[in-house]
C-alpha cells in the first residue's frame, strides 16, 4: 500500500482541562497506511490507527519512562479484536475501520472505529460471523491514566448470530523483551499466577486459564518497574490467555448469541502502571502488589505497594489475614495497611503477623477505598518443597480457594418452550468412552425415529491444543437448542460446555426438555459441575472429590423401584458393575435401579422444572470376573435406555 504522506491534519486541538488535570487531546495525523489518531493526556501518549484493525499501535507511559511498549512488528499493539471461531490472526488484525471523531473537550476525547464482519477468512466461510458489526471506542479523559475501550457488537436486523469475541493486547512492558523479567500476573484460586517465559507451563501449560477468580492481567517489567494492566468483565469471561506467560495481556470472552439487531458490548480498561514490581490485585480504584517472609513457622512480614488505576479514590486501607494453607479456615489478623489517597507513584504499608502456621501460606486481603470494598487474596509458597501449589500428583493443587460464581446475561427467548415436543429429536454430546454405552443403538430402537422426519446430532468433548476441553459442535443458538427433545450429556465438563452451554442446558430443562446423564472417567465430579444451575435439576448431586469413582468389584444391578419402564427386561445375565460413582441423592429423586448398595439409576423432575432428568452412575469401565455379565454388554441394555428415553421424553403411554 502506499504509504500516506500528506500534511498533519489537525482535528483536535490542545485542550487545558479545568484544574490540575492538565491536557488532553485528539489529533488526526499522518501514519503509513493513512490517517492515524493520536489521543495525549499527562500521563500517557498512545496511536490508534484505523487500518490496522483500529488497534493502538503506539502507547507511551510517562511514568513509565516514556519508553514504547509497541514495536513496529506485525500484529502488535493494544485491543486488536478477533473472533475465537477463526485461526490467529482472523480477519480483523487487518481490517480497515471506518474513523470518526465522537467527542473533544477539555475533560475527554472520544474516538469511534466501525467495520463489518465478512466471515471468511484464509478461503474458509463463517456465516455465523458475516454481518456482525463492530464498533469500537476509544476514551480517554483528563487526570485519568486508564484508556477505556469499549467494542458493541451488533447483528444484523435479520439475522441472529454466533460469536466468541476475543481482544488481545500485544505488547513489551518496559520497552523491550525480557524473556526472565517480564512477567504476567493473572487471578486464580490457586493464587496469583505469576509466569515468566522461561518458567512458564513448569506444572503444566498455563497460557489458557480457566481457573481464573477476578477480571484482570497485567505484564509488568520487573526491572524497570513498569508496564500494564487490563481490567474486563469478570462474568463475561471464559479465558485468561497470555502467549508464552510474558508478552501478551488476552481476555477471551465467552460465547455470545444474538438475536437480529441485538447488541453485546465489551468494555476493556488498559491502565499504566510504575513503580511496582508485581500485581496481586487489580481494581477500579487501585493496582497493588506485596512481597512477603516467612520464618516458616508460622510468623512473617507483607509489604505492600499500590498505584491509583482508573479513578482518584479516597483513602485505601487493606485489612489483611493470614492462614496455612493447611488449616484455610483458621486465620490469623495481620493488622490493616493505610495507603491514604493513591497517585502515579506507589504508595507503601506494611504488616506483621504470627501464629498463622507452616508454609505454604495464603494471604487473604479485604480492601476498603471509600464505599467501595474490595476481596483478593495469594498464596505464598514459602518452604512448601513441592512448589508451584501443587500436591505430590503434580495435579491437584495443595489450596485452591472458593471460585466466585459468574453471573450469566444471555439474550434469551421470552418463553422458553420446546418448539416441537413430540418430536424425536436427540443430541449427544459423547465423551470419553461413552460409545460403550450403546446410546444410539437404544434410540433406533425406539422405533419411532425415521431419520428423514427426525434428527440425530452427536458432538464430542475433545482436547484442543490451544483451547483445551471444547466440544465440537454445540447448540448455542437458542432457536436451535429448543428444537431438539433429548439431550444425552456425556462427559463433557464445564470447561468443555462453557458457561454458556452449562446455562443453556438448564433452559432447556425449564423449557421441558428431557437430558440423559451419564458415567464415566470424565464426568459427574469430575466435570466440575458441582452447585452449577444446571446440577440443580438434576436429580443427584456430585461429590466434591474428583476422584469419586467406587470400585464395586461387580457388584450385580438390582432393582430398588419397579418403574413402568422396566417391564420386559430379562435379568438372568444377572447385569454387574465394577466402577460406579458416589453421588447423593436428592430427596425429590427415585432411586430405580442399585449396584453394591449404591444407587445405579436415578430418575428426577426438580419441583418447578418440567424437564425430567435420568442419572446412569456406573461407568463403562473395569474388568470383571469370567462368567459375569458387564452392564453395558447385557443384551437388553439397549432395550432399557430405549425406555429411559421414553420416560425422559414423556411417552408414558408407551410402557
Amino acid at each position: 500500500m502506499k504509504p500516506y504522506v500528506s500534511m498533519t491534519v489537525a482535528v483536535g486541538i490542545m485542550l487545558s482541562a479545568a484544574g490540575a488535570h492538565g491536557a488532553v487531546s485528539l489529533t488526526e495525523e499522518a501514519g503509513p497506511d493513512g490517517p492515524q489518531y493520536r489521543l495525549t493526556n499527562e500521563r500517557v501518549d498512545l496511536v490508534v490507527n484505523p487500518a490496522k484493525g483500529a488497534a493502538v499501535v503506539s502507547y507511551k507511559d510517562r511514568a513509565g519512562g516514556n519508553v514504547e511498549l509497541i514495536h513496529q512488528a506485525p500484529y502488535n499493539g493494544l485491543c486488536f479484536d478477533h473472533f475465537q471461531e477463526q485461526v490467529w490472526p482472523g480477519e480483523l488484525l487487518d481490517a480497515t475501520y471506518a474513523a470518526s471523531v465522537v467527542t473533544q473537550s477539555a475533560d475527554v476525547v472520544v474516538l469511534a472505529c466501525t467495520v463489518t464482519a465478512q466471515g471468511a477468512f484464509r478461503g474458509t466461510d463463517f456465516p455465523r460471523l458475516r454481518g456482525l458489526i463492530l464498533e469500537k471506542t476509544y476514551t480517554l479523559r483528563a487526570g485519568n491514566p486508564a484508556l477505556k475501550c469499549r467494542v458493541k457488537i451488533t447483528a444484523p436486523p435479520k439475522e441472529s448470530k454466533l460469536f466468541s469475541y476475543w481482544i488481545q493486547n500485544i505488547f513489551f512492558a518496559g520497552g523491550t523483551y525480557e524473556r526472565a523479567d517480564d512477567i504476567c500476573y493473572r487471578p486464580c484460586v490457586r493464587g496469583v499466577r505469576a509466569k515468566a517465559a522461561e518458567n512458564f507451563g513448569y506444572y503444566g501449560k498455563e497460557d489458557f486459564l480457566k481457573d481464573f477468580s477476578a477480571g484482570w492481567m497485567a505484564l509488568i517489567d520487573r526491572k524497570s518497574k513498569s508496564g500494564l494492566a487490563c481490567l474486563f468483565d469478570y462474568d463475561e469471561m471464559e479465558t485468561l490467555y497470555a502467549n508464552a506467560g510474558n508478552r501478551t495481556l488476552e481476555p477471551m470472552f465467552r460465547t455470545k448469541y444474538l438475536p437480529p439487531n441485538a447488541s453485546a458490548e465489551y468494555v476493556t480498561w488498559i491502565v499504566p502502571v510504575a513503580g511496582l514490581d508485581n500485581v496481586v490485585a487489580a481494581t477500579p480504584d487501585f493496582v497493588a502488589g506485596y512481597h512477603m517472609t516467612s520464618d516458616h513457622a508460622g510468623s512473617g512480614t507483607i509489604d505492600f505497594q499500590a498505584v491509583r488505576s482508573l479513578s482518584s479514590p479516597g483513602e485505601v486501607t487493606f485489612q489483611v489475614a493470614v492462614a496455612s494453607g493447611e488449616t484455610p479456615d483458621q486465620t490469623v489478623e495481620a493488622g490493616t495497611v493505610s495507603l491514604g489517597q493513591l497517585g502515579a507513584q506507589p504508595k507503601a504499608g506494611q504488616v506483621t503477623f504470627s501464629g498463622a502456621g507452616v508454609d505454604p501460606l495464603v494471604v487473604r486481603v479485604q480492601a476498603t477505598v471509600s464505599t467501595n470494598t474490595y476481596a483478593f487474596e495469594d498464596y505464598f509458597n514459602g518452604a512448601y518443597k513441592w512448589g508451584e501449589n501443587i500436591t505430590t500428583d503434580m495435579q491437584t493443587p495443595f489450596y485452591a480457594a472458593p471460585r466466585p460464581k459468574q453471573q450469566v446475561r444471555l439474550v434469551k427467548p421470552a418463553r422458553l418452550k420446546l418448539k416441537t415436543p413430540s418430536a424425536w429429536r436427540v443430541w449427544y454430546v459423547e465423551g470419553l468412552m461413552d460409545d460403550l454405552y450403546n446410546m444410539t443403538s437404544a434410540v433406533r430402537l425406539t422405533r419411532r425415529f425415521t431419520p428423514d422426519q427426525d434428527r440425530r446430532q452427536r458432538a464430542y468433548t475433545e482436547v484442543q491444543a490451544s483451547f483445551g476441553m471444547r466440544l465440537t459442535e454445540f447448540p448455542y443458538d437458542y432457536e436451535e437448542l429448543l428444537d431438539y427433545t433429548v439431550i444425552i450429556l456425556g462427559g463433557a465438563d464445564k470447561d468443555a460446555l462453557g458457561v454458556v452451554g452449562v446455562e443453556m442446558l438448564a433452559d432447556f430443562l425449564r423449557a421441558g426438555g428431557g437430558m440423559i446423564v451419564l458415567g464415566g472417567p470424565e464426568a459427574y465430579a469430575k466435570a466440575g459441575l458441582q452447585g452449577s444451575d444446571l446440577e440443580e435439576l438434576w436429580p443427584v448431586s456430585a461429590v466434591a472429590d474428583p476422584f469419586d469413582l467406587s470400585n464395586l468389584n461387580g457388584a450385580p444391578i438390582e432393582v430398588a423401584t419397579n418403574a413402568p419402564f422396566l417391564v420386559d427386561l430379562d435379568w438372568s445375565a444377572k447385569p454387574a458393575v465394577a466402577y460406579q460413582h458416589r453421588v447423593t441423592v436428592k430427596p425429590w429423586a427415585t432411586t430405580i435401579l442399585t449396584a453394591g448398595g449404591q444407587p445405579f439409576l436415578v430418575v428426577g423432575q426438580a419441583p418447578g422444572c418440567p424437564g425430567r432428568v435420568a442419572c446412569v452412575l456406573g461407568a463403562p469401565m473395569g474388568t470383571l470376573e469370567e462368567g459375569t455379565t458387564p452392564f453395558w454388554t447385557w443384551e437388553d441394555w439397549p432395550y432399557l435406555m430405549r425406555q429411559v428415553y421414553w420416560w425422559v421424553m414423556r411417552h408414558d403411554d408407551f410402557f
